[in-house]
């Protein structure tokens, strides 16, 4: 049975070198997944300007292996030279992996919504504010609200409004997620520099 797991890649709080790891590091995660034919999609990811380097990025992966994913997760090392820093005699680099359970897709029940109906104001002659056939939907857990108020009858404009609501819900998840894992990156994540559980060598991140 596949399941859908969460992978974050991450540099902690280390130096910007450990910036360059991840960002080496993702693109040959990206390929191992590519090469063993695992569906991923890329949640989240905080990017430096110059495209160099990847602070934190959150994978989705859908997998029916999960031991095909556990030989990531732990400390990964990364040995090479300063690429910014020419006289930085350090060449060990460490980063982590590790799963992280994200916020759920917040569903449209129905029970969670306050739907009403009310005149709409605008062009349209007298009769459109005589009628109720405007549509305002609350999503209560949320405090979110929708309306939809273009079409003649209130059904049709209670199908607008639901539509709405479900993308306007899907972007709050998004941002929830994205949020979540910014905030698991900048909490204080203990890097372990001994035993990793890979280790890449030079600018082209050859494993060892």
């Amino acid at each position: 049975m596949k399941k859908e797991v969460h992978i974050l890649i991450t540099a902690g709080r280390g130096p910007v070198e450990c910036g360059y790891a991840v960002h080496g590091v993702q693109r040959k995660f990206r390929e191992f997944l590519d090469r063993n034919e695992v569906p991923f999609q890329i949640i989240s990811q905080k990017t430096a300007a110059d495209g160099r380097t990847t602070e934190t990025i959150v994978f989705k992966v859908v997998s029916k292996d999960k031991i095909l994913l556990d030989s990531w997760l732990g400390t990964i090392q990364w040995i090479c030279k300063s690429p910014i820093r020419k006289y930085n005699k350090r060449k060990n680099w460490f980063i982590k992996a590790l799963e992280i359970q994200l916020p759920e897709t917040i569903e449209t029940d129905m029970q969670a919504l306050a739907i009403q109906s009310y005149k709409a104001s605008g062009p349209g002659g007298q009769h459109r504010n005589k009628v109720e056939t405007a549509i305002r939907i609350i999503h209560k857990p949320t405090g979110l609200i929708v309306t939809a108020s273009d079409n003649k009858s209130k059904s049709q404009n209670k199908k607008a409004a639901l539509k709405k609501l479900k993308e306007k819900l899907e972007a709050h998840t998004k941002n929830l997620q994205e949020d979540h894992a910014m905030d698991i990156w900048s909490s204080k994540i203990e890097i372990e520099r001994g035993n990793p559980i890979k280790t890449f060598y030079g600018p082209k991140f050859i494993e060892l």
